[in-house]
Formats: structure tokens, C-alpha cells, sequence
């Protein structure tokens, strides 16, 4: 069990600066009090599938792959302008046996040669993305009706890939989202 949690620990001590060097990049001084908000620019975005969700949008704020390796970070933001809460662990992937399965769910795809990208699995086989218990008390499981927040994930995308699509479970797929 201690093991566990270590394993916990230590992922999330990594994943979360990972996240935050990568958001760096994409924030902007709103103001001169110099606080930081996130560009309202994106690189696709996604209407709700599902229709209890109707008003809710996708916003992929960023797909950025690491300087050295096939590691990757994909950005997204949940707008919930629906009447309903939205949580996080109904975008679980169904398919696959996640531990922890919150966020799992997002997935790329290759167009070209038809891969399926699914987030990093950790040692214990839980999820590498936001929402799982790596870090609990750093991320809201539920977005409620008129509130938004973004969450990531991880992935292994080789160099040769340049654009993907993103399937979320609940929403319509984003095409063509570019790899910087």
C-alpha cells in the first residue's frame, strides 16, 4: 500500500510540473497586475454528444510533445454551459482496464495509419492524466453548469505524427489537432 501511494506521489510530483512548464507557454498578463489567464485561443474544440450535456464544449488548449522522447501532453479545457454537472469520471475509457479511470477516456488517433493513442499507464495501471488519485485535492472532479476547467493527459506519440484527432467520450471528436 505505502508503495502505492509513493508510486502516487511521485507521478503526480512529475506530471504537474510537466503541465505547468507546458501551460508557460500559453499564458498571457491579462492585466497589469500581472495574474495569468489562459489564451482564449485553441486548437479545436467540441460540442456535447451527449444530449443531457447539451451547451458543453471541448476547448484542446495545447498538444505538445517533450524535446527528447515520444512523451506528450494534451491540454484541454471543459466549458460547461449545460444544465447538468459534468464529471470527470464519466469521461473514463469503457474499453480498457484503468485503475484509476477518471479522464481516461480521451484518446488520439492517427488518421493516417489509423493508431489509437490512450493516456500513460503508471505502474499500478492507473491513468497519467488529470483527475486521477494521483493528486486528488489538486483537481475538481466535477465541473458544474457555467463553470469551466482544464485537465490533461499523457501520452507516447511518435515524432512522425503531426495532427490527430481527439475522441472524449460524451463529446464529438476535434479533427486535425496539430503537435507542436
Amino acid at each position: 500500500m505505502l508503495n502505492r501511494i509513493l508510486s502516487r506521489v511521485a507521478v503526480g510530483t512529475l506530471a504537474i510540473p510537466a503541465v505547468l512548464a507546458l501551460l508557460t507557454g500559453s499564458v498571457s498578463h491579462a492585466d497589469e497586475d500581472d495574474s495569468p489567464a489562459l489564451e482564449s485561443s485553441s486548437l479545436g474544440s467540441s460540442q456535447a454528444s451527449n444530449s443531457s450535456w447539451n451547451g458543453a464544449v471541448i476547448e484542446i488548449r495545447e498538444l505538445r510533445r517533450s524535446v527528447a522522447g515520444n512523451y506528450a501532453q494534451l491540454v484541454w479545457t471543459l466549458n460547461n454551459e449545460s444544465s447538468k454537472t459534468i464529471n470527470l469520471g464519466e469521461l473514463r475509457n469503457r474499453t480498457y482496464n484503468y485503475g484509476a479511470t477518471a479522464g481516461s477516456g480521451l484518446v488520439l488517433v492517427d488518421k493516417d495509419t489509423g493508431l489509437r493513442f490512450h493516456p500513460y499507464l503508471d505502474s499500478d495501471l492507473d491513468c497519467v492524466c488529470a483527475g486521477v488519485d494521483h493528486s486528488p485535492n489538486v483537481f475538481d472532479f466535477i465541473v458544474e453548469p457555467g463553470s469551466q476547467t482544464t485537465y490533461w493527459a499523457s501520452y507516447q506519440l511518435p515524432p512522425d505524427v503531426e495532427t490527430v484527432t481527439v475522441e472524449i467520450p460524451g463529446f464529438l471528436p476535434v479533427k486535425d489537432v496539430p503537435v507542436s
